[in-house]
């Protein structure tokens, strides 16, 4: 599990699409993850929502504002990871919600 990486996610009774935040040396066990929002839900306009883009592996908008612990029971299948430069949008928006810039 590395940061950047697309999992299925069960959280209760939904099914969601995750990104892993936290770097490879804490995960599985002490991982961290943003949430995707679905295509369809209109991401507000702040630095620290991540749109994805076509090639990466799912569409929507990554929430870095909602940055939860991972539960490793909960994790399903690997969907792939994000692209170079969505990645690079996500760190940015990492650095800006932890006020590291």
């Amino acid at each position: 599990m590395r940061r950047g990486e697309v999992y299925e996610y069960t959280i209760g009774s939904q099914r969601a699409r995750i990104v892993i935040a936290s770097a490879a040396r804490y995960n599985p066990g002490r991982a961290t993850f943003a949430l995707v929002l679905g295509a369809g839900v209109a991401p507000p306009p702040v630095a620290v929502m991540v749109p994805t883009a076509d090639a990466d592996p799912v569409r929507g908008t990554v929430d870095v504002s909602r940055l939860r612990p991972l539960d490793p029971s909960a994790v399903g299948a690997r969907i792939g990871g994000l692209t170079p430069d969505t990645l690079r949008q996500f760190d940015r928006a990492l650095r800006t919600y932890f006020d590291l810039l």
